[in-house]
């Protein structure tokens, strides 16, 4: 591993870290009226377009830490989508 990639990690596992809290307060809770709907749509595209990004460079950090959002991304919007 480069020490470049180490960064990589750092970042994604802080990103990912960030979707926790209104993951597991949305499951708890069951309720999502104070989540956006557009933001996670939006997040959920972005979040895919860089997973593709980085599986066509080859770039392990960028690949695994958006594979990771994404599925929680995606666990926030179902929630949101089913709480609606």
């Amino acid at each position: 591993m480069q020490p470049i990639d180490l960064l990589g990690y750092v970042a994604g596992i802080l990103v990912v870290i960030s979707l926790l809290p209104q993951a597991i307060k949305a499951a708890r809770t069951k309720s999502t009226k104070d989540i956006s709907l557009l933001r996670y749509i939006i997040y959920t595209i972005g979040v895919t377009l860089w997973t593709i990004y980085a599986l066509i460079i080859k770039n392990a950090p960028i690949t695994l830490m958006n594979s990771i959002g994404l599925v929680l991304a995606l666990y926030i919007l179902g929630l949101k989508l089913k709480y609606k």
